[in-house]
């Protein structure tokens, strides 16, 4: 068993040596050394008139990262795990740690420094710490796999809702199991009359996503985390406060039996700020096993404030809508792009169905093949981005030319549907009498539009805004780009084939070839969404070997002098 007592030759004498220059008495647990690797230190820490005891455990990877130093004695609190004991004497970032630091300046410096500072309190606390909470939840140790989605009623709730019962939805796609997933889908509390009143239901989108089969728990408010962070304890505390609430009845799941016990307190979520957590106890019976197991889960908050606490500057785009055109590799892309930044509505028109040569540049893999693309992204996105509502179109435009069967409405209604309210666009089909077809359509509503296509070999391709009511027009684009005036992206002259069984050719080029270009597209759909004008063509090269990185450049867009429309307007 190697151990870095072995890597690195002379290093643990010098932590001990270090311990006993600054007068710190540390004994080195010799028989775990032998039995286990591990390096463990346990002593005193002489403060005033007091002794602390402290225990000093090093990791397999010191000294490139940190030992951990436990107050088995001590109950702090903050900065101090309330349960394993350890000490926050650093900031969690690895860079606070240098591979030259040791465990005895940790003890000898840090330890005094922190209980200084939980002694002031106050402004030189607040100042001398890490701006950030200490949310409670983190130290329970949640079961792999597992999930609770809380939403935002369940959240806000009133003081006075203090315990009650509640349903947990399960989605269609993972019905109820002993390994626990689902969204707390409604809270309620008992009323003076003993009869039963909903205090919190989850949103609409949400419940849309869990429409499956309910399970039933019972919940308590708990004034603080529970004493311990095992779901025993978790349980305990739950009885503690309602008699009998630690013991929730039994429910049927595919594979067995299962009891939930909810329980909600504060916990620190920012730097002096607190709101209310859940967590979730299961004990669970697997279908032909006598004994019971018990688990925690977390309760993960589900909210539109929490996706968009890491995306603010896209805090606008619940609100908007966008109709993309295409729905092969870019625009597939694109469009996952814009539900992971909560979009609020996506429309998506394409016809075609996933085959299994594209899943080297689709962003699903077998598991789409045989399915309408459009349908793929938009069950994709119902069940991993549910506040984005995606407007699914299976369609080809031009198709009423040769399908002869009754309908209800024309392709010119389909594309008024398309587009109607729409803030933005995409079209993604490189077809240039469709891209010709939306311009039209759109300038006509003033919509704006935003072309993405790439090129044979996928060497490169072209973003392309175009912002009505501004000078210069789709054809002006095309103008420009025949004429030179803009520089073309370069091209495998080769870069054509027809795959077996493929009915038309295709493009040749590689997935991550493409990302620069659906990224980009990403980055000016979603500058545009938030009032942005941009007036840039940009155009994408990659090298054709080697793996340098992309090339972008820039042009501005205007009217061409050939553009018989824009000129004649830019002359009058």
């Amino acid at each position: 068993m190697q151990t870095w007592v072995d890597r690195f030759p002379g290093r643990l004498e010098r932590e001990l040596e270090e311990f006993w220059e600054r007068d710190l008495t540390f004994e080195l647990d010799r028989a775990q050394l032998a039995e286990q690797g591990r390096v463990v230190l346990r002593g005193q820490l002489q403060r005033q008139d007091e002794q602390i005891e402290l225990e000093v455990i090093y990791p397999d990877l010191f000294p490139y990262l940190r030992p951990e130093v436990r107050a088995p004695g001590l109950q702090l609190d903050r900065h101090q795990n309330p349960y394993e004991h350890n000490l926050c004497l650093l900031d969690r970032s690895t860079r606070a740690w240098n591979p030259s630091d040791t465990a005895a300046w940790l003890i000898a410096e840090r330890v005094p420094h922190l209980l200084s500072l939980i002694e002031t309190g106050g402004e030189v606390l607040r100042d001398g710490e890490a701006p950030q909470g200490e949310p409670a939840s983190t130290y329970f140790p949640a079961a792999l796999g597992t999930a609770v989605f809380v939403p935002t009623a369940a959240l806000q709730l009133d003081a006075e809702a203090e315990a009650g019962s509640g349903r947990i939805y399960c989605s269609v796609a993972e019905p109820p199991r002993l390994q626990l997933r689902g969204l707390v889908g409604e809270l309620a509390v008992k009323t003076r009359k003993r009869k039963s009143r909903v205090v919190a239901t989850a949103d609409p989108e949400l419940a849309a996503r869990f429409g499956g089969h309910h399970l039933t728990f019972r919940w308590v408010r708990l004034k603080g985390p529970p004493a311990g962070n095992t779901a025993s304890d978790v349980l305990a505390a739950a009885d503690a406060v309602r008699q009998g609430f630690g013991s929730p009845p039994w429910q049927t799941a595919a594979d067995g039996e299962l009891a939930i016990c909810g329980v909600v307190f504060e916990e620190e979520v920012a730097q002096g700020c607190f709101e209310d957590a859940w967590m979730f106890a299961v004990r669970a019976r697997p279908v032909g096993v006598v004994q019971e197991r018990s688990y925690l889960v977390r309760g993960e908050r589900l909210t539109r404030q929490d996706l968009g606490a890491r995306i603010p500057a896209l805090s606008s785009l619940p609100e908007k809508r966008v109709a993309v055109i295409g729905a092969g590799a870019l625009g597939a892309g694109v469009a996952l792009e814009l539900a992971r930044a909560q979009l609020g509505e996506l429309r998506v028109l394409d016809d075609d169905i996933v085959e299994a040569g594209t899943i080297v540049r689709w962003p699903s893999g077998l598991t789409a093949v045989g399915h309408s693309k459009v349908h793929v992204i938009a069950e994709r996105i119902r069940l991993d981005y549910p506040f984005t509502s995606v407007v699914p179109f299976v369609h080809r435009l031009g198709q009423s030319a040769d399908v002869r069967t009754g309908r209800s409405e024309t392709e010119l209604d389909v594309l008024d549907r398309l587009l109607e309210g729409a803030d933005l666009v995409i079209d993604a089909t490189a077809e240039i009498g469709v891209q010709q077809l939306i311009a039209a359509a759109a300038d006509a509503e003033g919509i704006p539009q935003l072309y993405l296509s790439a090129t044979e070999g996928a060497r490169g391709g072209i973003v392309a805004p175009l912002i009505p009511p501004r000078p210069g027009c789709w054809l002006c684009l095309q103008w420009h780009l025949d004429t030179r005036s803009f520089p073309l992206p370069p091209r495998d002259e080769t870069g054509t084939v027809q795959p077996r069984g493929c009915a038309s050719p295709t493009f040749t080029g590689t997935g991550f070839d493409l990302l620069p270009i659906i990224a980009q597209g990403a980055r000016v759909a979603t500058d545009i969404l938030r009032g942005g004008a941009p007036r840039q063509v940009q155009i994408c090269s990659i090298p054709d070997n080697g793996s340098g990185p992309p090339n972008w450049e820039s042009r501005v867009f205007d009217v061409h002098p050939k553009c018989p429309e824009c000129s004649a307007a830019a002359a009058a």
